[in-house]
């Protein structure tokens, strides 16, 4: 099955996340005309080439979320028990959400002044805030609702679910995660991904500063303190 992220490019113009020629955000062209370039007195033709969407990081997490997922099911025994051994899955799956959410704000605040954004976000510095009351602040609406919006009111119900069980298995009840919810958040993993897209391009595009989702930290700051 192809990666909802396969082929992706932010819109030079927009920062909106695409695969086609055309950005179906802002209609900026994308010149993929192939370049010339001259080695040695030969002329080379050369295909052009983009910044893929996501950091070697995040694809790492879902490589190591498909691994973990792939993993046999413990054998019953004499002593069943009531939680995943493939628990892993749930706390890798809300590892990514919270390094997306994350993009998803830098990109978003990108345009206020200062460090404004870092300010911003280390206020509301856990999930929950950001995907309610900072959500709400902007936008009139929650991350939820925005979701439910777009045809993915599964997904958001899951995120909640799966936001509810992690919190109780960090804070001591492994029996929060069950095999069914590892495998509805594998059956749910494409989507969520979809779904993050599809908001990205409603709520973080059309700043005149762009930030990149691949972009990382030590970046964004190395950018500021040049600029």
């Amino acid at each position: 099955m192809m990666s909802p992220w396969h082929g992706l490019m932010h819109c030079s113009d927009c920062n909106g996340l695409h695969r086609e020629a055309i950005c179906p955000v802002c209609g900026h062209a994308f010149d993929n005309q192939p370049q010339i370039i001259v080695v040695d007195g030969v002329e080379h033709l050369v295909p052009q080439a983009t910044h893929g969407a996501i950091p070697w990081s995040t694809f790492l997490i879902l490589e190591r979320i498909k691994i973990e997922g792939e993993r046999s099911r413990i054998a019953p025994s004499d002593r069943p028990e009531r939680f995943s051994h493939r628990f892993t899955v749930v706390l890798l799956f809300w590892t990514l959400f919270e390094v997306l959410i994350d993009g998803f704000y830098r990109a978003a605040l990108a345009d206020l002044p200062g460090q404004l954004d870092d300010e911003l976000l280390e206020r509301f510095s856990g999930i929950g805030g950001r995907l309610d009351r900072l959500y709400r602040r902007i936008w009139q609406t929650n991350f939820w609702a925005d979701l439910e919006a777009e045809g993915f009111s599964g997904e958001a119900t899951l995120l909640r679910r799966i936001q509810k069980a992690r919190n109780a298995f960090v804070h001591g009840d492994p029996e929060a995660i069950g095999d069914d919810l590892v495998d509805a958040t594998l059956a749910h993993l494409e989507n969520v991904q979809k779904a993050w897209i599809i908001l990205f391009n409603k709520r973080c595009t059309g700043r005149r500063q762009r930030v990149p989702i691949w972009q990382s930290a030590q970046e964004r700051a190395s950018l500021r303190s040049a600029s």
